[in-house]
């Protein structure tokens, strides 16, 4: 699908304001929204990131995370495969972050999975 016009002005803008504000530095209210999706071991959100983690063969990579975590980021593909494209555009909204700032936050918030049991 091509992109229009009005959309790469609009994701140029995005990447101009996530600089300007630090957007692509700063996960603070990320790591709250994660928190919150993560939830606790039964949570509908860590449910939903494991069930997607075995259908994409990416479960162990995901267990590995909440055993051992890491300072490592992970692939932007990883991301958009293990959370849904509406939880995404939710924590954009919800953070006022970029969708490309939230997928880069999100990039280094996954494998701290261990850490954000609530």
């Amino acid at each position: 699908m091509a992109t229009t016009r009005t959309d790469q002005i609009g994701q140029a803008a995005g990447k101009v304001a996530d600089v300007l504000t630090g957007a692509r530095t700063d996960t603070s209210g990320l790591m709250s929204a994660v928190i919150a999706y993560m939830g606790n071991a039964n949570s509908p959100g860590r449910k939903d990131l494991h069930a997607r983690a075995r259908k994409a063969g990416l479960e162990d990579q995901v267990t590995r995370w909440e055993n051992h975590p890491t300072n490592t980021s992970v692939d932007e593909n990883v991301v958009t495969t293990l959370i849904p494209d509406p939880v995404i555009g939710r924590f954009s909204d919800e953070t006022g972050l970029s969708r490309t700032a939230t997928i880069k936050g999100l990039s280094d918030l996954l494998p701290h999975l261990a850490r954000l049991d609530g």
